[in-house]
């Protein structure tokens, strides 16, 4: 595939499944009195509980992994990232300063993670040495807010996802599967702290979900509700932005769009509306997908977003079935990399010919009895590369969410075994 581009200046940068089917490990972490969050294990895979308002739970999360913060600060963002695409991190810094708008629960939330993290971590935590460090740090300093911010407006990455119901699915409900493909870093940072957390927000209309990512970053890449319903975000070129500041960080701008579905008897307009008030400047795919009985008999939508509001769609054009070029039912739904009704989708290239496999794959599951579990991983395995960091599937039926981690840098996530989690499980014991 394609060198992924990391991209600066004026464009926002924004886990064996066991027999038991993912019960919580018998001995959790002990609990802090009045901290409102804590951390199980649940078949094999960490998983971070949160609850209360958007302050609180940031807090929560600060104050258990105030200790790893640093380490991905530095050795992901500065000494991966800034240093193998040649960015200053300076520009990073004036991006951050100048260009984006928070969200103020997304502020509260960074806010009380920051608390968390001075008030549990000794100053030696939080201390960060490197060459990529803006100049005036003279190579070391300890992280200060602002890094938190930076952190969250990551995102460049090209991933693959489909949703398959009907006759494309073996139990006729949705089926969601996704490739999560992000620049791996040869230390493996990135994969070693890759944890679930499952909230239970009361500021976000009482949402409950979960997210697949790392401690520190607030928003959604991979998410599903408790309700099923699931939220991937992919890469896109885009559109020229209308405006030059104020862009909302993408990854937040999707955690506030899935949030704001939970129970709504019209999750994709709800969705929409809140990306319709939330522009971009890099181009995105959002992949919502959620049970058939919600959607009116359909499984799953792609958004087609960017900061092109004086688009005819305005800044968000729904991609609903039937509308995927090449794909022969219209009981599936795929998501690459590029356009297909917002714009003039491409005839080749790398984001085409995955589309086009996971589009023929769901056709083709259809006289075989459609796609569960499995079929849908040996589907979307068939599209993941040394770039895929996690790989989940969302089998509404069955209720599990199967989340994959790459095993090592360099090998796709596909080749590892799934934690299966229950989704009713997984937030049981939340307030």
């Amino acid at each position: 595939m394609p060198r992924l581009c990391f991209v600066v200046g004026w464009i926002v940068l924004v886990l064996g499944c066991s027999p038991e089917g993912g019960l919580p490990d018998p001995d959790p972490e002990p609990e802090e009195e009045g901290l409102h969050g804590r951390i199980q294990t649940v078949d094999g895979i960490e998983v971070l509980e949160l609850w209360g308002t958007r302050y609180e739970m940031g807090y929560a999360e600060g104050a258990l992994y105030c200790d790893k913060m640093p380490t991905l600060f530095k050795e992901y963002v500065l000494d991966y990232l800034v240093a193998d695409y040649d960015i200053p991190y300076e520009v990073i810094q004036l991006l951050v300063e100048n260009s984006i708008e928070l969200e103020p629960g997304d502020r509260d939330e960074l806010e009380g993670l920051w608390d968390g993290a001075l008030d549990h971590c000794e100053g030696e935590d939080l201390w960060v040495e490197s060459d990529y460090l803006e100049d005036s740090a003279g190579g070391a300093r300890d992280i200060v807010f602002e890094d938190l911010i930076a952190a969250n407006i990551l995102g460049d990455y090209a991933c693959s996802s489909f949703t398959a119901w009907g006759e494309a699915s073996a139990s006729g409900d949705s089926i969601h599967a996704r490739n999560f493909d992000w620049a791996i870093d040869p230390g493996g940072t990135f994969l070693d702290q890759h944890i679930v957390k499952a909230y239970s927000s009361e500021e976000e209309g009482g949402a409950r979900y979960a997210s697949v990512t790392t401690p520190g970053l607030i928003g959604c890449v991979s998410c599903v509700t408790e309700e099923a319903v699931a939220l991937t975000m992919h890469n896109v070129g885009g559109l020229d932005a209308t405006q030059n500041t104020g862009w909302k960080p993408r990854m937040l701008a999707a955690r506030e769009a899935l949030a704001a579905t939970w129970q709504s008897d019209d999750p994709v307009g709800t969705a929409e509306a809140i990306l319709e008030a939330r522009p971009q400047r890099r181009g995105n795919n959002l992949h919502l997908s959620f049970p058939v009985a919600l959607g009116g008999g359909h499984g799953g939508v792609v958004y087609e977003y960017d900061g092109a509001s004086d688009h005819s769609d305005g800044q968000a054009t729904v991609r609903s079935f039937g509308e995927s070029a090449n794909l022969d039912t219209s009981e599936g739904v795929a998501c690459t990399n590029h356009y297909i009704k917002r714009t003039e989708p491409p005839t080749s290239g790398n984001s085409y010919d995955r589309i086009q496999t996971l589009q023929n794959g769901m056709d083709q599951a259809i006289p075989e009895g459609g796609l569960d579990a499995n079929a849908a991983h040996d589907l979307i395995a068939e599209v993941a590369n040394q770039y895929t960091a996690h790989t989940v599937i969302v089998d509404t039926a069955a209720r599990e969410f199967w989340v994959y981690v790459a095993p090592e840098p360099g090998l796709p996530a596909t080749d590892a075994d799934p934690h299966v989690l229950d989704l009713d499980e997984l937030f049981a014991d939340l307030p």
